[in-house]
Parts: structure tokens; sequence; C-alpha cells
């Protein structure tokens, strides 16, 4: 069997997974001026599809033969993907999806004792199939005119019609990535009755904007939000940083890439300028009219930069860069002078997606939680889920921490031999 052949079933609902390539066109509506959420923009679907490092789909959902979704796919052949859309190395990975420090001391002696247990490349467990998209988003773009209650009939659907894909496949894992809220409870009922396991793997960090300028803004933060405010914005502009916007594809220049190259190399990412041309070429290409950077100036040098894609009234951090002079200015960057960039030009949301709680919560980002769930069928199978319950304990202690809890899905409420699972295979 051909990817392109396979299809699935449920209620309803039949999904199809479409050949590697471009999303179709008739989902083009969420271009430009369509969508509010960047992530489920058929731009951005068609920049994800030209990642060298996870062979891309396109699952196609109808109901009665009408299209009316779409989702897309990342086949993970081998380990070495991107570690947050490669399941088998995402379960019992420390990282900002995974804070063991955080457990008890008997669920830290057991993280440790699985952990230890299982193969570091997880090479059992592949090929593995996920549905997500880059952005630490589900993606899943629904046609236009559907009502709430119809989307969620179709999230619900998905792990069942993506179970029965992932088999075709000849997977051995397959997992629906970074679904919140509201659809979240619906989806773990779904999920549970097919087999998967509910992780918590974070929130994404939303600044809400309600004032009409910077002086409304910053008058009506705490006092003590204020004078931080003060006191990191002073630091950023006694130090002679300026922030300079720049939009559009030639936002994505050479220093920008520099930046970029040196940032990944820094925390151990995939890259190299080769790479982090590439993926910048495809966003001027695919999204660039979308793109905003800002950039801390100090002496007419790019110092440092937070790239953003605007979509509406809605700023999504993408990535950021700084040399090491200028280590010192992310907060103000990041935040502050976003802040100020956003309100001078119509923006209402500030998306900073996951990780950094902390920081973002302080400076005012409401904490959305995001869910996964995770199906595994190869060896270790259970050890595999078992960390993924010690893995979410972890992050949901991390945002009881920060004060701000996240509402467990029902399968997080109950002990886990009441969890429903599916049949072995």
């Amino acid at each position: 069997m051909t990817t392109t052949e396979a299809t699935a079933h449920h209620g309803s609902f039949t999904a199809r997974l479409l050949p590697p390539g471009p999303h179709p066109a008739h989902h083009d509506a969420t271009g430009p001026g369509g969508s509010d959420l960047i992530w489920d923009d058929a731009r951005w679907l068609r920049f994800t599809a030209r990642t060298d490092l996870h062979e891309t789909h396109c699952l196609e959902v109808l109901e009665e033969d009408r299209p009316v979704a779409l989702a897309t796919l990342l086949v993970t052949h081998t380990p070495g993907g991107l570690l947050f859309y490669d399941a088998p190395r995402l379960a019992g990975t420390a990282s900002p999806m995974a804070e063991p420090e955080l457990l008890d001391e008997d669920e830290r002696e057991q993280w440790d004792r699985l952990t230890a247990s299982l193969p570091e490349d997880r090479t059992g467990h592949y090929p593995s199939l996920t549905l997500a998209t880059f952005g630490n988003h589900h993606g899943v773009a629904h046609t236009a005119g559907r009502s709430p209650e119809q989307r969620r009939s179709v999230m619900t659907a998905l792990p069942a019609l993506l179970q029965q894909i992932s088999d075709q496949l000849g997977c051995r894992s397959t997992a629906l990535l970074y679904v919140g809220e509201p659809e979240a409870a619906e989806v773990d009922a779904a999920a549970t009755r097919v087999g998967y396991h509910a992780t918590l793997l974070g929130a994404d960090a939303v600044h809400e904007l309600s004032a009409d300028d910077w002086e409304q803004y910053v008058a009506g933060l705490s006092s003590r939000r204020r004078r931080g405010l003060r006191k990191e914005v002073t630091a950023y502009e006694n130090s002679g940083f300026r922030t300079v916007a720049t939009t559009g594809p030639e936002a994505l220049d050479d220093t920008v890439t520099a930046l970029q190259v040196a940032h990944r190399a820094k925390y151990g990412l995939p890259g190299g300028h080769e790479r982090v041309r590439r993926d910048f070429d495809a966003l001027r290409e695919e999204i660039g009219e979308s793109c905003v950077v800002l950039g801390a100036v100090h002496e007419d040098r790019v110092l440092g930069f937070a790239l953003y894609l605007r979509a509406g009234d809605a700023l999504f951090l993408r990535t950021v860069g700084f040399a090491p002079e200028a280590s010192g200015c992310y907060l103000a960057l990041t935040y502050h002078e976003t802040t100020r960039w956003a309100l001078e030009n119509g923006i209402r949301r500030i998306h900073y997606g996951l990780a950094t709680y902390e920081a973002k919560f302080q400076r005012g980002c409401a904490l959305r939680p995001r869910w996964g769930w995770f199906a595994f069928h190869g060896p270790d199978a259970e050890v595999l889920h078992e960390v993924l319950g010690l893995q979410s304990r972890s992050i949901e202690r991390r945002l009881e921490h920060v004060g701000s809890p996240a509402t467990p899905v029902p399968s997080r409420t109950l002990p886990p031999s009441s969890t429903v699972h599916g049949a072995a295979r």
C-alpha cells in the first residue's frame, strides 16, 4: 500500500491521507485575513510541508463526502526529527515538556528507573505518526462556516481516524498533540476509548491587550509589575539599545539568519547556516507578508531579534536570537518592546508559546493548557505510558507553582488503574 491510499472511517466521518505536498487549494480561505490563528493558516501549512526533518502529509476529513477539515500529519521514520513532534523521543526526555525535578521523591525514583530501562533511541516505536503543526498547535483547519459544535465533532473523531491511518502506514506509535480548550475534554474521552494516554504538554502563554496605547497600558499595571517594567526598559535603554521594527519578507535578512544560527547552536537545536537559510527562505516565500521582526539595535548593529507572525490582530512568536553582548535584552525586547509595538499597530493578543512560564505569567500572560495523547505499540509500550503519566504530573506541578493550575482532562482525574485502554495489538 502507498501512503496515498490510506483512508479511515468513524461514524459519519471519512479521512484520507493526501500525498506529500501543499494543502489543497480549496482551503486557501484560511489565508491572509481569513484566520486569526496563524497555525491553521493555509500559508503556514504550506510552509510546514517544506520541512526536511519529517515527512509531512495532509489529512483531509470529510463528513458525508463534504470536506470539513484538514490536518497536518508528520511521519517520523527514524529518531532525529524535531523533538516536540517526535512522539517516541518526546516521551521520557527531560525538556520543557518534562521536568522530573518537580516530582516527589518516590515519583522521581520511578522516573529514573523507568527512563533508564528504555532504549535511548526508542527504535521499536518507529515509524511514528503525529498530528500537529510546528508552533506547538494541533493545526486542524476547519472549513469556513462550521459551528463550534461541528468543529468539536471533527476533533472527537480524529483520535480514531488517526489510529486507523497509523495502522495502515505500519506505524508503531501515534500522537495527537497540542489540543487546548474548549476541545480538550471531549478529545480526551474519545482518545482514551481507543487506547491513547493523555499528557499535559505545557501551556500557551497569551498576553491579552485591552489598553488603547502604551501609556494607558503602563498605568493599568499593578505597582509591582509597573516597577518591573520600568526597571527592565530603563536598563535596555541605558545600555544604548533601541527597537527597530521591520515587516514583510525583507525582515528575514542575513543578520537575522546569523543570529538564529548562533541561537540554535547555543541551545543544541538542529541547524547550521544552510538549514536556517532554507527555513527562512521557505518562511519568506510562503508567509513573508506576515513576518514582523523587532530588532534590538546598538550603535546601528542589530544584536538581537524576535520574529513574530501576524494574523489579524494577533502576533505569534516564532523564534528569537541574541548576540552574547545583547543577552540582557531578552525580557525588554520580547515582552515590553513587543507590547509597545503591538499597541501602536492594532494588535490585541500576543501568543508566546510554551515554557518559561514564570517570566510570562509575571508579565501578564494567561497560561492556556495544551494536551497531547499518545499510543505506543512497540516494545516497552506500557513503560512509555507510565513515563507519560509522570511527565504530565511534572508539568501539572510546574503550572501549579507558577500560580496558574491546569484543569485536568477527565482521564487525568482518575487513578491509573481506572484508565480505559484499547485492545493489545
